[in-house]
């Protein structure tokens, strides 16, 4: 080992995704959240955004902040031909986390719509699992869905050196009121899954992903919403208490 350098450590990052098969839950905003919310809260941790969507909405938007341990990966090289995931690269990305020399190494997938849970192996190796919907009839309809296919790609038992499922987190995204809200958990109310705290609509979210020449828009959403990218980061951080298979519907 070269004098004065820290040893390096085999351990795995602690991996979140953003995942739904429905578009325009808000995947990119929420990972984008997460991702300045950790590395700006841990400052001797490494973060990696790892950006699964083909319109790489988050990646674009995060590249200016790049540096010595923030890092964005993006690319058709994530995807295979069919435009499904490609297991074996995302997986490689992840685990060379294991080789940089931080004390504490995040990784944050931003997945693609589309994506079903069939075909995406990857997701047995990440901690934590957060599914966003709005309280639209579609958006609930292909929540419940997916959340069926996680439940039964998780149940597979056919090979004993697979990890375990991550814990599931339902977040209500978007959302006007606490009426609309406690309508969205109705509507669930017979999922085997967790459900987050409730991210209310702000006419900044619009904003978030338009093309400025500073940071503005990025500074003003991040801002705005410290309280709940807050609790977003100390659920990835604290995700080892969470049971990965709740009985029912579990408010956090």
């Amino acid at each position: 080992m070269i004098p004065g350098q820290a040893p390096k450590s085999t351990a795995r990052p602690r991996t979140v995704i953003f995942g739904n098969s429905k578009g325009g839950v808000g995947k990119s905003t929420l990972a984008l959240l997460m991702a300045l919310g950790l590395a700006t809260r841990h400052r001797d941790a490494s973060v990696k955004l790892i950006d699964l969507d083909p319109q790489a909405t988050s990646s674009n938007s995060l590249q200016r902040f790049c540096d010595q341990r923030f890092s964005v990966v993006q690319g058709s090289s994530l995807r295979c031909d069919d435009g499904s995931p490609n297991n074996e690269k995302i997986l490689k990305h992840i685990n060379t986390e294991r080789l940089n020399n931080f004390k504490r190494r995040f990784v944050v997938l931003d997945g693609a719509a589309g994506h079903q849970p069939d075909n995406s192996a990857f997701l047995h190796h990440c901690d934590i699992m957060l599914i966003p919907t709005s309280v639209s009839d579609a958006d609930i309809y292909a929540t419940r869905s997916y959340i069926s296919g996680l439940h039964a790609l998780f149940s597979i038992r056919g090979n004993r050196q697979r990890a375990a499922g991550p814990a599931l987190v339902i977040l209500p995204n978007l959302v006007d009121s606490r009426d609309e809200f406690n309508e969205l958990r109705h509507a669930l109310s017979k999922e085997r899954a967790y459900l987050g705290k409730p991210l209310y609509y702000s006419p900044a979210f619009r904003r978030a992903f338009r093309e400025q020449r500073n940071d503005e828009n990025i500074r003003i959403i991040f801002n705005q919403t410290q309280p709940y990218t807050l609790w977003l980061t100390s659920l990835v951080t604290q995700s080892h208490r969470l049971d990965k298979k709740p009985e029912k519907l579990f408010q956090l």
